[in-house]
């Protein structure tokens, strides 16, 4: 018995190397759009929401654990049309991407079957083809040596997993991965050329440069595994935060969510109810932005209250008293704390790619560092699903990350589906009661002060008739593709895909892997505003919902809803 345990743990089987293929196809396709939308200076648009659908089903069938009949092929599919439809946009001949693709291919064909997943991850992360195949004047404006070094690590990569001679499947693994993970920092760090400008190499492409040289080399490299992971994590991190501190230090305030939060916490700081007394204008004003980038309803007016919950402006307080100038930072520290506490509970064999989903994840750059929109609640809600086998930790958790931001609020019933069908329905409750007492505990004093406005702030971007925007369905329509339907069509839409995810989430519980934490996020691409940053967690949050990932005893797979209600617990 137990050298079949360690034989799971060895030799994955295809079912796991195709749900972490996916994930990764699905990160780098996205990020290709996000990075075409860019380099065109387009705003969202169809293109875009072709790549972000994309992205949504190779997630979706990412969280199936028996593998789709062709899921590698679709991948691969997938990534040549939104990267031959940005080549088609930006560069006068498609030869040279069609020719990036096709190499793609060959890459899949001379890989064993089982790794043909994580190669099609590969190319679709190696978001740098859009610079080498696109507008000349944008590749001219990557330092020499940081092309070579992205090429470099993906031939890198390429070889790791190609490789016909016989090769541990750890040792293949950790190669492929750190090559993975070194792609990720590279792509990352050219990527920020599209934001912000640099003459000559800053210490970001430094630090870039060594990641491309000392991942691979720690691929081979036989020091302890804790010390090899450890410094591996340390590199790629560090090189990250060089990357995010480029965006903040390079960039101002530019939209409206980051000028609001810390306009509230500087209304609370001075003795003030923040939901009594914002307006957004005024919040746009005092960090001198655009009017015009306050959000709209559906007849022209500007929404002027608090949007967001409670504790989304006390957790940036404290800094602001301190004399914080600019709360990207504080976001910054909590997308590295959530990349280090996401791979420390996974296998080492996945630590990378897993770090790889969240580096090289544009939706996290743009939206999380550079745009600075709030990551507090993704931070709560990993935590408590990693502690979900503690009830009041994993609760109160759960609760913080309810009274930060509204995207947890559409994690809670899968969540709390997860909960009752390993500990029982009356579990389930007790945790829903405690992690509502905790967020009404954060948001009482708010709401006893100003009920109107609090109440109607926060439930703001559910229920008010705000104008249609972001990179989903609702886009097909803005562009006259299809007419545009009214707003309740897109709301009944979107109801009814999580009311399915949920039946299916019951129904099948052993079937699907990773489920409970991605799933909540597809039926917002259906929603009358489908904002990039509800999508930015998905690709990370698949990877650790998957047990089979878990750096610990193999858990065994979830009992069907009537086993549970006909069999004894011991059963189970």
């Amino acid at each position: 018995m137990e050298a079949r345990s360690t034989d799971r743990r060895t030799e994955p089987r295809r079912g796991i190397v195709v749900r972490v293929g996916l994930t990764l196809a699905a990160t780098g396709i996205v990020s290709a759009a996000i990075d075409r939308r860019a380099l065109a200076g387009a705003p969202h648009d169809v293109p875009v929401a072709v790549g972000f659908g994309l992205f949504l089903a190779l997630l979706l069938i990412a969280t199936l654990r028996r593998p789709t009949p062709g899921a590698t092929w679709l991948a691969l599919a997938a990534m040549a049309v939104v990267y031959l439809l940005a080549a088609g946009e930006l560069a006068a001949s498609l030869v040279g991407m069609i020719a990036y693709v096709l190499f793609a291919l060959g890459g899949v064909l001379v890989s064993a079957p089982h790794l043909r997943p994580l190669m099609v991850g590969t190319f679709a992360l190696w978001t740098p083809a859009l610079w080498l195949f696109g507008p000349t004047e944008a590749l001219d404006e990557v330092p020499a040596i940081l092309r070579v070094a992205s090429v470099a690590v993906l031939a890198f990569t390429v070889v790791a997993i190609a490789d016909p001679r016989r090769t541990h499947p750890s040792e293949r693994l950790r190669r492929a991965g750190y090559g993975i993970l070194a792609i990720a920092v590279v792509s990352a760090t050219i990527d920020r050329g599209l934001v912000v400008v640099n003459v000559g190499l800053d210490p970001g492409q430094l630090l870039a440069l060594v990641a491309a040289v000392a991942l691979p080399a720690l691929a081979y490299d036989r020091m302890r595994p804790a010390r090899r992971e450890l410094l591996a994590t340390a590199i790629a991190l560090t090189a990250f935060s060089f990357t995010g501190v480029a965006y903040i230090l390079g960039t101002p305030y530019h939209v409206d969510v980051v000028a609001a939060v810390h306009r509230a916490a500087e209304l609370f700081l001075a003795g003030q109810d923040p939901y009594a007394t914002f307006g957004l204008p005024d919040a746009l004003a005092r960090f001198a932005l655009d009017p015009e980038l306050a959000t709209h309803l559906l007849d022209g007016s500007v929404i002027h209250t608090y949007s967001y919950p409670a504790l989304s402006f006390l957790v940036v307080a404290p800094f602001v008293w301190l004399g914080l100038d600019d709360i990207r930072w504080i976001y910054l520290g909590e997308v590295v704390l959530i990349g280090v506490i996401a791979v420390r509970q996974l296998r080492p064999a996945w630590r990378s790619i897993a770090l790889a989903t969240l580096v090289g994840n544009e939706i996290v750059t743009t939206q999380w560092i550079l745009a600075g929109i709030d990551p507090s609640w993704a931070l709560g809600v990993l935590v408590a699903w990693l502690v979900r086998s503690h009830r009041w930790a994993s609760s109160i958790f759960f609760g913080l990350a309810l009274a930060d931001r509204q995207p947890a609020w559409f994690v809670t019933p899968f969540f709390l589906l997860a909960i009752a069908q390993r500990e029982g329905g009356r579990e389930a409750v007790r945790r829903a009661a405690i992690a509502t007492a905790v967020a009404l505990a954060v948001n009482a004093p708010f709401i006893v002060g100003a009920p109107e406005r609090a109440v109607g702030g926060m439930l703001a971007p559910i229920f008010a008739p705000l104008v249609s925007d972001g990179v989903g369905l609702m886009r097909y329509g803005a562009a006259g593709i299809f007419p545009q339907p009214d707003r309740l069509v897109y709301t009944a839409l979107s109801v009814a895909a999580l009311v399915g995810l949920l039946a299916l989430l019951w129904r099948r519980p052993r079937h699907l892997a990773g489920a409970p934490l991605v799933w909540p996020f597809l039926p917002l691409y259906l929603a009358w505003r489908s904002l990039p940053n509800y999508f930015a967690a998905a690709p990370l949050f698949a990877l650790v919902g998957d047990d089979e990932l878990a750096d610990g005893p193999l858990p065994s797979p979830a009992p069907a809803p009537d086993a549970q209600r006909t069999a004894p617990r011991s059963a189970s």
